[in-house]
């Protein structure tokens, strides 16, 4: 993957990170030599085979540095990919139009640009989301996307739209279905992200009004 990758973080110590991320330089730079270091690393293996030696070796860090923000190679990949998906999935709430087609229609656009990104990257995608690929990459998409449901679900609900279940189990089940359509597109060779994202948005739960 050659996006650099910015974030949001998750974990027990990553809300210390966040401040000091927009606060302390050498913080910024310690992450963004991880988040290379983790490109790097994915190329050849997968998160559960990579350890914290080896992850600050490659990004030529200190262990110390490490764990200052994160207790392991798994917390800080639930930031790093966390943050991603938040990033290329960002919706401005507030400049949201009041029509519920239109909200949707900007949604499908965020989802287009993930839809991109993935395209660009294909050959880690394909084997992050391969069916003997790394279940726990998986999971922290399928994770990420459904936050991101749920905001959008509130912000229709906000126009009107009914969800007739829990909104948290409607945000995981369109999560889990988003990260499984990106997971196949990263597996194909279409290019037409446009198309697609539509035809995600088409097959979602009746509560999403088509875009």
């Amino acid at each position: 993957m050659n996006r650099p990758l910015p974030g949001v973080g998750v974990g027990h110590n990553v809300a210390m990170t966040l401040h000091e991320s927009h606060t302390d330089p050498r913080t910024r730079r310690t992450l963004a030599l991880l988040e290379r270091a983790m490109t790097t690393l994915l190329e050849d293996q997968s998160i559960s085979e990579i350890n914290v030696s080896e992850l600050c070796r490659v990004a030529g860090i200190h262990r110390t540095t490490f764990y200052k923000h994160f207790s392991s190679v798994a917390e800080f990949a639930a930031y790093m990919f966390s943050s991603l998906i938040n990033d290329l999935a960002s919706v401005d709430v507030a400049s949201l139009p009041d029509e519920i087609d239109q909200v949707t229609e900007t949604y499908r656009g965020a989802l287009a640009g993930m839809l991109d990104h993935v395209a660009g990257n294909r050959p880690s995608y394909r084997r992050l989301f391969a069916s003997d690929g790394d279940h726990q990459f998986q999971r922290i998409v399928a994770d990420a996307m459904a936050e991101r449901a749920l905001e959008a679900h509130r912000r229709l609900a906000e126009r009107g739209r009914v969800i007739d279940i829990d909104e948290r189990t409607a945000a995981q089940m369109v999560g889990a279905a988003c990260a499984a359509a990106v997971g196949v597109w990263a597996e194909q060779d279409t290019t037409d992200s446009a198309t697609r994202s539509r035809e995600i948005m088409s097959g979602l739960p009746m509560w999403w009004p088509s875009a």
